[in-house]
């Protein structure tokens, strides 16, 4: 690496890319690898994009793809530097993109821009391009160009003790001395939402921003003249009291707009920062206004917005961050908030590298934040507070009454996470799975009972070797130490049960294992009226005995000229699905399997769970239409990802 480009990637990043950090294969390559020493660069990029040409025209795609892949490496291993710089120049060349996505898939990454360059060129140095690695990489990240290949069988069994007698089964609730968990995820704000902006856009993936247009002139009848009349700059005050700000009409009523944004959000657009506090707020005054006991509050993760990539900043990201948690803050006052990051919390989008890589230096700038805002916020002490900055992939906390919950960060099976392509056939590179089963070791063997949150569901958006793990580490604690999981991301109200061994055995109530909560989102994207909920716990067991869901009508707040949304009370988790369940029994995994089997037979359980899923918005599913819905039961029955893939390829066609 010149001195320059070192002085740049320094400024840049905070390090220089660190190559060799991983074990490569020994398998003989199928392509040249020719050597670069002494070799100006310009000549380098030349005989790089030169090679990779030939993988564009492979007719076996898989075959060019791992080609791409081991070019690639070559280069990485030798000049990482260079790698952004010839892998954009044979993008543009190819007319594998544009040149903004080419810049943004390739490009080397920056402070300003989300490019993810250096990212590749950090996986492709360590990536076995033939083997297992290639594959998954080239099945999930290459648009399917390799089938997904068969998933090795791994097991961490010998990192814990056999399973005694009494750890067989879960303890049995009080029921009559429960307490309260809120309960919030997906938060998504939207820092440049404009009030008048256009909700109707074809500009950007995401409307509502100061940069979204729609390129069409807008025909007539189509404004929002005599339909919205909510278009007030108001905030929540720093005692989280409504202020109905001034009417902005006036700035934006003879423009071309098509659909203006109104003050609380629309369906196809991100949280504002209003829409944010309307929620945190309308949960804190029910708890208040009920004499709620909230112990605790849960947050599953993502708090950045969908914007497009260009629009997204480490700055606008950092920020973002400290907005919701100084948010939460001032709306909770001094109940804790106990998080887990997701996929959308980093900078780049689901950047995640392995402890001990050498790259993981890249990321440390959101461990030391969230720390620092975690113990500042008193949410976690010194010590825990330290813990969840030197181990990034995962931190536990005890509550005030014994409970631990233990925080994963989900970036280290996602599947778009290219440092989860590497050494992608070991069990354990993140040595997250290794720093879960100590803890529930530990506690297991004191008897005490564990929540997991994280916010990416395996099943959904996992790759398949760290989904496995995950599940047969629950199967082994389950159901006497780990009481609950949950997670979020997919901004619906959704569960999963697990059956014993991953799914090869029956799906009937004798192998029921656990079940998962997947928690609603307060952002609307796409089509999902904002939700929050609170759970009812046993303060023996901390079994979760009920859930209450509560949701605002988006679209209610298009014409009620500016007034703050009224948040309904949904539906209880234990009554919702007409279950006969008993009132002393925890919503534990029986329940939820009987309520998963209902979905499998009845149209009328899959129309209850398809609403609760957007909780009865207008882009709410029919689910008695032909071919509606058929997937739920996939979902809801389903732990890791090769479960639910094989369960999707066994549906009837014609469904």
């Amino acid at each position: 690496m010149t001195s320059a480009l070192l002085l740049l990637q320094v400024l840049l990043l905070g390090e220089a890319v660190t190559a060799f950090p991983f074990p490569f294969s020994k398998k003989s390559v199928k392509v040249a690898t020719p050597t670069f020493a002494n070799t100006p660069d310009d000549t380098i990029i030349l005989e790089v994009v030169g090679q990779l040409n030939t993988t564009v025209h492979n007719k076996d795609q898989c075959a060019g793809c791992q080609d791409w892949l081991a070019i690639g490496k070559n280069l990485a291993q030798q000049r990482p530097e260079l790698v952004p710089l010839a892998l954009t120049k044979w993008c543009l060349e190819n007319g594998q993109g544009s040149p903004y996505t080419c810049q943004l898939n390739y490009g080397l990454n920056t402070v300003n821009g989300s490019s993810t360059g250096s990212n590749v060129a950090d996986m492709l140095s360590g990536i076995d391009a033939y083997g297992y690695d290639g594959q998954l990489y080239c099945h999930y990240r290459g648009n399917g160009k390799c089938k997904k290949p068969a998933t090795p069988s791994v097991s961490v069994s010998d990192m814990w003790p056999a399973k005694l007698p009494q750890h067989m089964v879960a303890p049995e609730p009080s029921w009559n001395d429960t307490f309260n968990v809120l309960h919030f995820s997906d938060f998504h704000i939207e820092l440049d939402y404009t009030v008048g902006g256009e909700a109707n856009c074809t500009t950007t993936t995401m409307c509502c921003g100061s940069h979204s247009a729609n390129k069409s002139p807008r025909p007539q009848g189509s404004h929002y003249s005599g339909r919205w009349d909510s278009f007030y700059d108001s905030f929540y005050d720093a005692n989280m009291s409504f202020v109905k700000g001034a009417n902005v009409v006036p700035s934006f009523q003879d423009s071309d707009i098509w659909s203006p944004a109104t003050s609380f959000g629309n369906y196809q657009c991100d949280a504002p920062e209003l829409l944010v506090n309307s929620s945190l707020s309308s949960a804190i005054r029910y708890a208040h206004n009920h004499s709620l006991d909230v112990e605790f509050t849960l947050f599953t993760g993502d708090m950045i917005a969908h914007d497009e990539s260009k629009y997204i900043s480490l700055e606008s990201t950092k920020e973002s961050e400290q907005f919701i948690f100084r948010d939460m803050k001032t709306a909770l006052g001094n109940i804790p908030v106990y998080a887990a990051l997701g996929n959308h919390d980093s900078y780049p989008y689901g950047a995640l590298a392995p402890e001990g890589s050498g790259f993981e230096n890249r990321m440390a700038w959101n461990a030391d934040l969230m720390s620092e805002i975690w113990q500042d916020y008193n949410w976690l002490n010194a010590s825990e507070a330290q813990y969840a900055k030197t181990h990034y992939t995962g931190f536990s906390v005890e509550t005030a009454h014994g409970l631990k919950v233990i925080s994963l960060n989900s970036n280290a099976w996602l599947n778009q996470n290219y440092y989860a392509f590497l050494n992608a056939s070991q069990p354990d590179n993140f040595g997250q799975f290794k720093f879960l089963i100590d803890e529930l070791v530990a506690s297991e063997a004191n008897n005490q009972r564990v929540w997991i949150i994280s916010h990416i569901p395996p099943a959904t958006g996992g790759l398949p070797i760290p989904s496995n793990v995950f599940a047969e580490i629950v199967e082994r604690f389950s159901p006497s130490t780990i009481a609950a999981i949950f997670f979020g991301h997919t901004h619906e109200d959704q569960f999963e049960v697990m059956y014993a061994g991953s799914g090869k055995d029956p799906k009937t109530i004798e192998n029921v294992v656990n079940s998962a909560w997947i928690m609603q989102s307060i952002t609307p994207f796409v089509g999902y009226n904002p939700s929050w909920r609170y759970y009812e716990v046993d303060r023996k067991t901390f079994s979760v005995m009920d859930a209450h869901n509560f949701y605002a009508e988006l679209d209610k707040t298009y014409d009620n000229n500016g007034e703050e949304p009224e948040w309904k009370y949904e539906y209880s988790s234990r009554h919702g699905y007409n279950i006969t369940w008993p009132e002393t029994s925890p919503l534990n995994a029986t329940y939820w399997h009987l309520v998963a089997e209902k979905i499998n037979s009845s149209a009328d359980a899959r129309q209850a769970y398809g609403n609760y899923r957007r909780r009865f918005s207008p882009y709410s599913p029919n689910c008695h239409a032909k071919n509606s819905c058929t997937q739920d039961y996939c979902f809801v029955s389903t732990f890791t990802i090769d479960e639910y893939d094989d369960c999707i390829a066994a549906l009837p066609k014609n469904k």
